[in-house]
């Protein structure tokens, strides 16, 4: 695709300047004609590598365009002379900065000379073309920047995507050798430590019977120690922030969660208790901050601080930024939006952004009762944006003053007050600066200033003569009714600003007319004249006005939905992460409670009763099952097996073992599983897998899995579904529906049902099922 559209742009340049010229003008020299073909051809080649060699490109094409210059008619050569504009915007997006502004001055000063060596124009005058020239170089290099920022950005996310993806895949191995170090250290020398003073005892219990009792009391004192650190192993394997509680103890579990993954985090938390509500918003924006601290920052340490301050609580989430220097995060924002709703939602306030001394910082502030948040402004946008936005500002104003002074001549515009026309100028185009934040008051000021003429012609200051410098003012409406479909927070309204724009232009060139007797014709009934100030103002209006809209809604529409990928992705990887470091913790507590907790109260229960024996065999067991749960920990039990043969297979043949993995850690899970009885698309029946473990991670309590493989679509309904405050699960879910073309609607109960696409050939398969076949013997899935 990228071959395709290199050359297409050098073909349409092409095409289209020898179409006009010299197909369609009159006739000229054979020699002229033999230099402007000669001068196309071989800029439009050139054009071919603007992207792999931009800088020697330029160089031809200025040479080709200035023999053109002295060899053809003036300006017959105007479509193919943009090509410096267009070789000057690639080394803008694809090269560096100090590059790019030495072949922009360069360029700038080679366009002056060309200015220079033509005959003056007597209504433009060199100043004026030299101006011009600079905004247009000017914006197509911020533009290029801009562009170039967007790729850099991409990398970026790509890259914080790579690391996600593989924190993914060393999620569960991570958490399998920390558990290991966490029970060996904790318990494993305990009980060996019984064994072998109980077996001392026994074997010098005659003749030292001193031994036996101090042996039986150790056993137990030492087994209640060994069974309660055990227990508090247990209960931290529990997934983070999953039992209600205080504020300062949901935080501190939510924290330890997350140092799971390698995310070094510090709590300071007042004792404090606050109301459900406020404890669920501190939480839930916490657990977002620390997730993009972990996407965005991985390894960086993290500051959470809750008091209270006065009038309410503050809750601080600190990092000290990604450790490789230059990345930037460009999220889609999506989580900061969301953590603004919830504060909004109890009349706090929060404000997130980059610290002075690096890395990042959200503030939330919960006040006792309900208050209205103030409206932060935008902040600074600094290099090729600001750029723009001068360029832009600038290009506005140069149309109506340009044609101001060029009939300055007219004594109408040499009797009208210069400084109220600068006034209305400026009022028609300084506020396009602001159409990134406030796209819609930027439109409604740039089409109030359209009436300032008709305003200031019934106040006598203008004359009736200078109505028409109105239309001038057109480039500040395009402007802001691009910026509304770019920007604005509803694209599914901004095509009102159509209609907005171009109503308030028709209704003051009407009321020019009407103000104007010059203009009006008595012998035209009134309804014609004003259908044809609608035909003669609306159709050149609107073209421009629409095609601006539709511009803006693309781009952005394009932007929103390659960020909305990024962030879905990251976010799904994470997802998947903390779901298989999770599974870890309910494989490691189920084998606790399966033999190590029993075998180790034995040998407390065993040492009250005085038996030795008894204290023993009970440690000896135990140690045993910890030993081969060590053992299992230590080495992937999966390492050795074939991929299609692990448990848990990433297929729905696996989801009674994983409901009943999720069984052995003590949750009450409900599966009703009805199998297909035919063999799925290896990518579906993956997939099927993968979202029941998706929505089983994302939650503890007592759950119903109901999946209907029968069919097409396979439908998935989880009940109830888990808490997602973090919007992990739900964009994990997202991601992984959209690989497989998957959707989910509403039940008939109400509830959500995930519904992925199974369709058959008649030998019952997908016909690319053995193209894919690796897929579902993928284990990372």
């Amino acid at each position: 695709m990228n071959r395709i559209r290199v050359w297409l742009l050098p073909l349409a340049l092409a095409a289209a300047q020898l179409a006009i010229w010299p197909g369609a003008a009159g006739p000229a020299s054979g020699a002229a004609v033999a230099t402007g073909v000669a001068v196309t051809l071989v800029v439009a080649v050139a054009l071919l590598w603007r992207r792999s060699a931009p800088l020697p490109v330029l160089c031809v094409v200025v040479v080709a365009m200035t023999v053109g210059e002295f060899g053809v008619p003036a300006d017959v050569l105007a479509l193919i002379g943009i090509a410096d504009l267009i070789v000057l915007y690639n080394i803008a997006v694809w090269r560096g900065q100090r590059l790019t502004l030495c072949a922009a001055a360069g360029t700038v000063a080679w366009q002056c000379a060309l200015i220079a060596t033509r005959p003056p124009d007597p209504d433009v005058g060199y100043p004026l073309d030299v101006a011009v020239t600079l905004v247009v170089y000017a914006t197509v290099v911020a533009f290029g920047r801009a562009r170039n920022r967007w790729h850099r950005e991409r990398a970026g996310a790509a890259a914080r995507l790579a690391e996600a993806e593989d924190r993914r895949a060393r999620a569960a191995d991570t958490e399998r050798h920390r558990l290991a170090r966490e029970l060996h250290d904790v318990t494993a020398h305990h009980l060996t430590s019984i064994v072998v003073i109980a077996s001392a005892a026994q074997r010098l219990g005659g003749a030292r019977p001193e031994l036996v009792a101090e042996a039986r009391d150790f056993a137990a004192r030492t087994g209640r120690d060994t069974l309660a650190a055990l227990h508090r192993l247990v209960d931290l394997l529990r997934l983070p922030d999953e039992r209600p509680g205080p504020a300062a103890q949901r935080l501190a579990e939510l924290a330890e969660g997350f140092r799971l993954l390698g995310q070094p985090v510090t709590v300071q938390a007042e004792p404090g208790d606050l109301p459900g509500p406020a404890a669920e918003a501190a939480v839930g924006i916490a657990r977002e901050a620390l997730t993009n601290t972990l996407r965005y920052a991985p390894g960086s340490a993290v500051r959470i601080r809750l008091v209270a301050v006065d009038g309410g609580t503050e809750l601080t989430v600190d990092d000290d930024g990604a450790r490789a220097p230059g990345v930037t995060g460009v999220g889609s924002g999506r989580g900061i939006a969301g953590m603004r709703e919830r504060a909004a939602a109890l009349g706090g306030t929060l404000a997130a952004g980059p610290r002075p001394a690096g890395g990042w910082r959200v503030r939330l502030v919960l006040p006792p009762a309900s208050a209205a948040p103030p409206v932060a402004g935008a902040r600074w946008r600094p290099g090729a944006e600001r750029v723009i936005d001068l360029m832009l500002l600038l290009l506005a104003m140069l149309l109506p003053l340009g044609v101001l002074l060029a009939a300055d001549d007219d004594p109408a515009v040499s009797r009208a007050p210069v400084a109220l026309l600068l006034i209305v100028v400026l009022g028609s185009s300084v506020p396009i600066a602001w159409r990134r934040s406030h796209p819609w008051v930027v439109l409604a000021a740039v089409t109030a200033a359209a009436w300032a003429w008709p305003l200031l012609i019934v106040a006598g200051l203008v004359p009736h003569s200078l109505g028409w410098v109105i239309l001038t003012c057109v480039v500040a409406e395009i402007i802001a009714v691009y910026a509304v479909a770019r920007y604005a927070r509803s694209p599914g309204l901004s095509a009102l600003s159509i209609p907005a724009a171009l109503t308030v232009a028709l209704l003051a060139a009407a009321a020019l007319v009407v103000l104007d007797p010059s203009l009006r014709d008595d012998e035209v009934p009134p309804e014609v004249e004003l259908l044809f100030i609608s035909l003669a103002v609306g159709i050149p209006l609107g073209v421009p006005v629409v095609g601006a809209w539709v511009t803006g809604y693309l781009v952005g529409r394009r932007h929103g939905r390659i960020l909305a990928e990024e962030h879905d992705a990251v976010a799904a990887a994470t997802a998947q992460a903390l779901a298989a470091a999770a599974s870890e913790r309910v494989r490691v507590a189920a084998g606790l409670r399966a033999a190590v907790l029993r075998d180790t109260a034995r040998v407390a229960t065993a040492a009250d009763e005085g038996d030795l024996d008894q204290v023993l065999s009970a440690a000896r067991a135990a140690l045993g099952a910890m030993r081969g749960l060590l053992s299992g920990l230590r080495d992937d039990p999966d390492a050795s097996r074939d991929p299609r043969d692990r448990d848990p297979q990433p297929t729905v043949a696996a989801l009674p073992g994983l409901a009943e993995r999720w069984r052995a850690g003590g949750r009450e899970v409900d599966l009703d599983l009805r199998e297909p009885g035919r063999r799925l698309p290896p990518e579906v029946d993956l997939s099927a897998f993968r979202v029941v473990e998706l929505l089983l991670a994302g939650d503890t309590g007592p759950v119903s899995v109901r999946a209907d493989l029968t069919g097409d679509p396979l439908r998935i309904a989880v009940r109830p579904m888990p808490a997602d405050p973090g919007g992990e699960v739900a964009a994990g879910l997202r991601a992984r529906l959209a690989a497989v073309g998957g959707t989910m609607e509403t039940a008939a109960d109400g509830g959500p049902e995930i519904l992925l696409p199974a369709p058959t050939n008649p030998d019952g398969n997908r016909p690319d099922q053995s193209q894919n076949e690796e897929v579902a013997s993928s284990p990372s899935g």
